[in-house]
């Protein structure tokens, strides 16, 4: 397994080099990128975290392709010393204004709808197919 710590400010041209050669020759390969050096710690999507978990890589056990796993959008979090790997996700919309349709718009598209659709589906709300 490689750990890879995203600082390329200090990485030179024989350091990636090497470090490719590595990640090749790796089974499973994960990359942290701390928000102290990257510009998104202002976003307030990442305030309960300390940095992003990339998964590189992850081994090809007994088959020709791997897993690929339902996210990869990972986050990591340190309380003292417990290091806590979680599912990055959007936190719910709690705006005062809504953002479904209303009633009024679901009936003007179905008028629309139906006198687009043919003499037959005039007088009916719903299409049949």
């Amino acid at each position: 397994m490689v750990a890879k710590y995203a600082d390329s400010t200090n990485m030179g041209r024989k350091n990636k080099a090497i470090i490719g050669r590595v990640v090749k020759l790796s089974d499973t390969v994960i990359g942290l990128e701390s928000f102290n050096v990257s510009e998104r710690a202002s976003n307030p999507l990442y305030k309960d975290y300390h940095g992003l978990f990339h998964v590189r890589q992850i081994p090809r056990l007994n088959s020709l392709i791997c897993d690929v796993p339902d996210t990869k959008d990972l986050a990591f979090k340190l309380k003292r010393k417990l290091f806590t790997i979680e599912r990055l996700h959007l936190p719910p919309d709690l705006s005062d204004t809504v953002s479904r349709s209303s009633k009024q718009d679901l009936a003007e598209s179905a008028k629309l709808l139906n006198a687009g659709c043919g003499s037959a589906a005039r007088g009916k709300k719903h299409l049949d197919f």
